[in-house]
């Protein structure tokens, strides 16, 4: 067996694995592949892998048939020539597989004497045949009884395409025979855009060339095909004839939509064809008083709206999906601060809604119905890893794990006939980088790699000394708390709670971690000693989300953001390390707080804002600091003594500084490849920042799937 990076290749059953999920690939594929990976790091000649693929008497152009297999395998494993992760090339000699490659050698036993053999074989024809029996007599039971399970046994998982790049969207014709999806390639200008395929083959047929386009819905009578355009100050809603041809703009919803909801944009199309349903902040009435994202339909005849669901304070509903007979909405309701989820069920007529999780766990993109309209398939991380989750639309059950699809992955769509099942499964390598300045406002050099993993790192953050880093990372499968030394060497996991762990923060005399952890339906800021301490509650607040904790500089105080009664989420700080009766800072909105030296707790206002503001440590009037710098995140902006560096999303992204005393803005490194969640050495000296070096999805198609 030879695992690298997320792939596994098993000889013996001859099959590749992507993510626990088998991959389908061509035999000359197949047997080069394994090749490079028995020899890795060593040069493969390519007159040796011409003798495995062809035999001697084989006519054939050999240097292009090979060339041609190289970058099939390619596409198969994501990687590039000209940047490669797996395969390299010697020029005019062969090629290198230059990834780790671990090898599992399976245990050999010795062959079965031919008596034995016999002897099990009446064993096995004995097991048979009471297997048989016991089936036959349990037949109509299991045929009446509804499997609360539901297995991976004659499914077939293969790539809806070859295509290099990252697909989707995933969406299925009527009939379930084509699939529409969105295509996006780095680098290449016209590729990316909304793509249709042909289920079982043929080439794409690319239907859009921009790469704000995305969640291609089709009409019920399967000619069109509604596709959202999301720009900078704008999403508007076109729809398209399926073949392909001029685009014609159906309704436009405004930028407060990204603002208010930081969430992927869905849509639905009614089976009537009357109707879209899309996620709107509504205009604030006696409903919706405050302008909350809610569920509405628009008319396809006169573009107007109905509101169909009204949220709570503090929660937005969105991503809805209608069900087959066009008479119930799903949709995800979602309350801050963090990605708090759950799915819900409402008449399209409107009325109360129906609760059907109550996890508060992150939901990632919109529902789907099973095709008879009685279960609701959806991506979560309820289990602590995105998987794919089913439950009945009626409510009162509880959520199955779909077995098969493995983790990581998203955006399930099905097909209301041939019992086709896609979703699309993502690898994404996010790793440390690191940046010296000579002073405040210049770097020294481009961003250096400082630490690459195998999964995600995010939110760096220096200890008081500056000899040591804490950060989330995905590494062991789970979000967990690791620490590593200034210079990326040895690299320690630190709690094993196997859920989402984060934001972890140093106590300033470095003995311990703050972190948030969710170890129920809320978020709580939990402590952890350095090094090998165990997780202990530090009391905050009972019954809310408290998130994002941070050290006051006597560290005396711990501050953290509350959404306490659902109200909006403020900062608060609570006696450290007693505990004891937490005191609200802020009342107009407040999320990620940091103390500066002056005896300032600065702080954003929500998690996507282009605003910083600061209040007394001890309260008071709240202050502008900054915005309209191009600032989409709260986690983008790291604060020094004098100044604040940050990193833009508009129009370029780049790392910039915001000098206090200028009021000026520096940048520093612009390039169109940049991280996010800078993190400020305590020297001021160094800044270090995770960064998305490797981002791959594929759209994946189940068949047989019930």
């Amino acid at each position: 067996m030879y695992r690298f990076g997320v792939f596994e290749l098993d000889p013996s059953a001859h099959e590749l694995r992507k993510s626990g999920v088998r991959v389908k690939v061509q035999e000359q594929l197949f047997v080069v592949l394994l090749k490079l990976l028995e020899r890795p790091g060593e040069l493969v000649a390519r007159e040796e892998l011409r003798r495995i693929i062809w035999s001697a008497d084989t006519f054939v152009d050999f240097d292009a048939g090979l060339n041609t297999v190289i970058n099939r395998l390619r596409e198969v494993l994501r990687d590039s020539a000209e940047v490669p992760r797996f395969i390299e090339t010697v020029p005019k000699l062969g090629y290198r597989f230059i990834a780790s490659v671990e090898r599992t050698d399976e245990e050999h036993h010795a062959p079965i004497s031919p008596s034995k053999n016999r002897r099990v074989s009446i064993a096995i024809i004995l097991s048979v045949a009471a297997a048989f029996l016991l089936l036959v007599s349990a037949g109509g039971y299991l045929f009446l009884m509804r499997s609360d399970s539901f297995s991976a046994a004659g499914l077939e998982v293969v790539p809806l395409t070859g295509m290099p790049g990252r697909e989707s969207d995933p969406a299925f014709s009527p009939d379930g025979n084509q699939v529409a999806f969105r295509f996006s390639e780095d680098g290449v200008k016209g590729r990316s855009g909304i793509y249709i395929t042909v289920v079982g083959g043929a080439k794409p047929l690319q239907l859009t060339s921009d790469s704000g386009d995305c969640c291609p819905v089709w009409s019920p009578d399967g000619r069109t095909i509604g596709v959202a355009h999301q720009g900078p100050a704008l999403t508007e809603i076109y729809v398209l004839p399926a073949l392909g041809g001029a685009p014609r703009k159906i309704y436009t919803i405004t930028k407060r939509y990204r603002e208010h909801i930081g969430k992927p944009f869905d849509f639905s199309w009614s089976p009537d064809s009357k109707f879209l349903l899309v996620s709107i902040v509504a205009v604030p009435n006696a409903a919706a008083p405050h302008g909350r994202p809610s569920i509405a339909l628009v008319s396809l005849t006169d573009s107007s709206t109905r509101l169909v669901t009204s949220p709570p304070p503090e929660f937005s509903d969105w991503s809805p999906a209608i069900s087959p007979d066009g008479k119930r909405i799903a949709f995800v309701r979602s309350s801050g601060p963090g990605s708090l989820d759950d799915l819900y069920v409402v008449a399209t007529t409107g009325g109360e809604p129906k609760r059907l999780t109550f996890d508060r766990r992150n939901i990632d993109d919109a529902p789907t119905w099973t095709p008879d309209g009685r279960d609701i398939i959806f991506s979560s991380a309820r289990g602590g890893l995105s998987s794919l989750w089913r439950i009945a639309a009626a409510g009162g059950g509880v959520p199955t794990r779909i077995e098969g699809a493995g983790t990581s992955v998203f955006s399930p769509a099905l097909a209301l006939r041939n019992q086709r099942l896609a979703y699309v499964n993502r690898s994404i390598q996010e790793n440390l980088w690191k940046v010296w300045l000579s002073d405040p406002k210049h770097v020294t050099q481009s961003p250096q790699l400082l630490f690459a993993t195998r999964g995600e790192t995010a939110l760096p953050y220096f200890s008081p000394d500056g000899l040591k880093l804490a950060f989330e990372s995905t590494q062991s499968g789970y979000r967990e708390i690791w620490t590593m030394n200034h210079d990326g060497s040895n690299p320690a996991q630190l709690t094993y709670l196997n859920r989402e762990s984060g934001t972890p923060r140093w106590s300033r005399d470095g003995r311990f971690i703050a972190f948030d952890y969710r170890p129920t339906e809320h978020s709580e800021i939990y402590l952890v000693e350095v090094p090998g301490g165990v997780p202990q509650i530090f009391p905050t607040i009972p019954d809310a989300d408290n998130t994002e904790p941070n050290f006051s500089n006597d560290g005396k105080w711990l501050y953290f953001s509350s959404n306490r009664g659902n109200e909006a989420t403020q900062v608060w700080k609570a006696p450290y390390p007693s505990g004891g009766a937490p005191v609200q800072l802020t009342k107009n909105g407040g999320v990620r707080p940091v103390e500066s030296a002056d005896g300032f707790v600065y702080f954003s206002r929500t998690f996507r804002t282009d605003e910083i503001w600061k209040i007394s440590a001890s309260g008071g009037q709240e202050i502008l600091v900054m915005k309209g710098n191009g600032l989409r995140s709260c986690w983008n902006w790291a604060l020094s003594s004098a100044g604040i560096y940050f990193i833009n999303e508009e129009p370029k992204r780049a790392l910039s500084y915001y000098e206090f005393a200028t009021q000026k803005t520096f940048p520093l490194v612009t390039q169109e490849r940049l991280g996010e969640q800078p993190a400020v050495a305590p020297d001021g000296k160094s800044i270090v920042f995770a960064q998305i070096d490797q981002w791959d999805q594929t759209v994946m198609l189940v068949n047989h799937f019930r």
